[in-house]
């Protein structure tokens, strides 16, 4: 049930996107998810095949699916054709391996598939999800809820004043072709140093330029959340898959986090499937923030013909 339950979210994320030529699969890549494993996804995916079938509406029954034709269309065709999973641990390996047709499609967040796109013509949109509401918040340790409170205070202010949707504007919504302004830190002298962790996968939101430096808008949340706190915030780099285990080692303080929260409105038939408490990359251990960044829609991107 656990593989089952965790493979509901790969399946709505690759939603009927490209096929592989001669083949009788597709070979799909993801940012690893820190809550299971490739094997248990793909196991999970594969079970799923086999409950969709079942649930399809018949011709005189699609009515009620008038709403969804896109999750309809997908769950045709992965009756027809199976979808074999690859995580990637960067979004720099992930995109090599498009590019070098060892996959043929990847699942993004609609603001960091919309970068991508904008600053390389080789990509296109295969398909676009406006049914999956998802969030990022900073993780933190499990038992830091002193210093969970902080940014929670810190966050829910700068909602109230504008300052979210002010930085939200300047660094994903409004953002040039090109890598986003330089943020800058304010320093504080003898004040704690918070150690945050960066990916720089999920560009313009997690960003590090082409020099190293971290960048874009989380970043410039930190710089926010640094004056507002008094405290010193130190950006250390990792790769996306490392995260849990930066902050489990406590190489690191806080981490981005970002996961589903609303689960798929899905038509009638798939209720019960429980999608709200599956659709996250959730992990034992950490303890989340407020979310500071909302968006509700995933792009399928592949390579231009």
């Amino acid at each position: 049930m656990k593989k089952f339950l965790c493979a509901l979210i790969f399946v709505f994320l690759l939603a009927g996107a490209s096929f592989g030529a001669g083949k009788n699969f597709v070979d799909a890549g993801i940012l690893t998810y820190l809550g299971t494993t490739e094997q248990e996804f793909q196991s999970g995916l594969d079970d799923l095949r086999k409950a969709v079938a079942p649930l399809l509406p018949a011709d005189e029954d699609k009515g009620e699916w008038a709403s969804y034709d896109r999750l309809e269309g997908f769950l045709d065709s992965l009756v027809q054709q199976r979808r074999v999973i690859h995580f990637y641990d960067s979004l720099l390996s992930m995109q090599m391996a498009l590019r070098s047709h060892k996959i043929d499609e990847i699942a993004l967040p609609e603001p960091v598939g919309m970068y991508l796109i904008s600053n390389n013509p080789k990509y296109e949109i295969y398909f676009s999800l406006n049914m999956m509401p998802s969030t990022i918040s900073f993780g933190f340790k499990h038992g830091n809820t002193a210093l969970q409170k902080e940014f929670n205070t810190a966050i829910l202010a700068m909602r109230k004043d504008g300052t979210l949707a002010r930085l939200q504007k300047n660094f994903v919504l409004e953002l040039p072709t090109g890598e986003p302004e330089a943020v800058k830190f304010t320093k504080f002298k003898d004040a704690q140093t918070i150690r945050v962790a960066v990916t720089g996968d999920l560009p313009p939101i997690d960003f590090i330029a082409a020099d190293g430096t971290p960048t874009g808008y989380n970043t410039a949340i930190l710089s926010e959340i640094g004056k507002r706190l008094k405290k010193n915030i130190r950006l250390v780099s990792i790769e996306a898959g490392a995260r849990s285990a930066a902050l489990a080692g406590e190489r690191v303080d806080v981490v981005f986090w970002y996961r589903n929260t609303e689960g798929l409105k899905a038509p009638q038939k798939l209720k019960g499937k429980n999608l709200k408490n599956v659709m996250k990359d959730n992990l034992e251990g950490v303890i989340l923030s407020e979310p500071y960044y909302e968006w509700d829609t995933d792009l399928i991107i592949g390579l231009a013909d």
